[in-house]
């Protein structure tokens, strides 16, 4: 029983580990395309990171939408009064749902990253 429990463990600790690779893989060339360096047209992905975005991401981006989804209907009544539900459903709702059912498998979209991370954050006009 311990001998299976520690296999467990260890084949869980690798897949993490890998997937922490995978995933920054993904990431890179939008970071440096943002940041104003030339970088040579996305390549396609490898088989390890879109084995990893379909066994990993694509599950913990479902599990974020529901969750989003249950926290927008939440604050809701909170949120509507100062009209802010807009605001709310795209954080908690749209990017999530995009990001696991509209992207690419393997790839960054940077229609679902987050404003003001790496892009300026856009300002009001008045």
């Amino acid at each position: 029983m311990k001998r299976k429990a520690r296999a467990i463990i260890l084949v869980v600790i690798l897949s993490l580990i890998s997937a922490g690779a995978a995933f920054g893989q993904m990431g890179y060339t939008m970071r440096s395309a943002e940041k104003g360096f030339p970088t040579p047209p996305p390549k396609k992905p490898s088989s390890a990171v879109m084995f990893l975005d379909a066994a990993v991401g694509r599950p913990l981006g479902l599990a974020t939408t529901i969750v989003g989804t249950t926290l927008f209907v939440v604050t809701l009544p909170f949120t509507a009064p100062s009209g802010s539900a807009g605001e709310a459903a795209h954080g908690l709702v749209v990017q999530p749902a995009g990001w696991t059912f509209v992207r690419p498998l393997g790839r960054s979209d940077p229609r679902f990253e987050d404003k003001g991370v790496f892009q300026p954050p856009s300002t009001p006009p008045y």
